[in-house]
């Protein structure tokens, strides 16, 4: 049993993080969504993490039908891999034709700019970097524990972290520390943050009602984007309704920074919005538990 789930989990990985991404290079971009919107409805691919993901979103949300909604979450983790590989190799503009924004991108400018783990985002930093901005943000280098256990999805992080440095260029900025983010917070451009990861033990943290629960926040951003009195911008980068695959950008604001608690209030209620009308779009539900104690 051992043996088959991990030739599961390689076959799995290989597909998702290798494969269809690499086909989606030298394919014309209506078949790469074709490929990538038929190979999503596959029961077996991904299962494991899209039953895990639906049903600790049951737990806060309703989700509707099973197979739908896992279909769904696996879309957005299969357009973000495609993305990469298509910025990677040299189509980014194949990505970027793909998003749709209502709103002048130039509301970001100055601003600090704050999202969660939702959606097919990793498109982001390249169109920022298009249109000027400067994007800068926090990462970590994948664990290289991964490249014995899941080398193919460890292939794919590594390469989102190369992504990252290169769209950024700026190589020091691996590591999410308070540090680090005072100093993107100084420098020209736009910073950027995610705001829903669970704290760590021994965090301060703040707490807000997402869901009709109290989450938990790291106490540690808040404060720093109240001492720079910088105003900010919430974004989400959402996959589109059925089969299409477009993504659309919300950007909601500016916002003042220097009331901690209306920071996080009103962040709280962005979040709320969009976990209840999309949750197969949250990248972290197997977090669910540490996010609300």
């Amino acid at each position: 049993m051992k043996v088959w789930s991990a030739v599961r989990r390689q076959s799995t990985d290989f597909i998702v993080y290798l494969a269809v991404p690499l086909l989606s290079v030298v394919l014309p971009l209506s078949w790469s969504r074709a490929l990538l919107s038929r190979v999503s409805k596959l029961q077996w691919i991904l299962a494991e993490e899209s039953e895990g993901a639906f049903l600790c979103a049951a737990d806060h949300v309703d989700t509707g039908a099973g197979r739908e909604w896992k279909t769904r979450w696996k879309r957005v983790e299969m357009l973000d891999a495609r993305d990469l590989y298509l910025i990677m190799f040299g189509r980014s503009g194949a990505v970027l034709g793909e998003i749709v924004c209502d709103t002048p991108l130039d509301v970001i400018e100055g601003r600090f700019l704050i999202g969660m783990h939702w959606g097919p985002s990793i498109s982001i930093l390249k169109l920022l970097q298009k249109a000027d901005l400067a994007p800068a943000i926090p990462f970590r280098q994948p664990e290289r524990e991964l490249l014995r256990s899941r080398p193919f999805y460890y292939l794919f992080a590594s390469l989102a972290a190369r992504y990252i440095v290169r769209t950024m260029d700026v190589p020091n900025a691996a590591a999410a520390s308070g540090r680090v983010m005072r100093s993107m917070m100084g420098q020209a451009g736009t910073a950027m943050v995610v705001m829903d990861a669970p704290p760590r033990e021994g965090r301060s943290t703040l707490a807000a009602t997402v869901l009709g629960r109290q989450a938990t926040f790291d106490a540690g951003f808040p404060a720093i984007l109240a001492d720079k009195k910088r105003e900010y911008v919430f974004y989400a980068m959402s996959l589109g309704a059925g089969d299409s695959l477009g993504k659309t950008l919300e950007l909601q604001g500016p916002f003042d920074s220097t009331e901690t608690h209306e920071f996080l209030q009103n962040y709280a209620a962005f979040l709320d919005r969009h976990l209840a009308n999309d949750p197969a779009q949250w990248r972290i539900w197997q977090a669910a538990g540490q996010f609300w104690r």
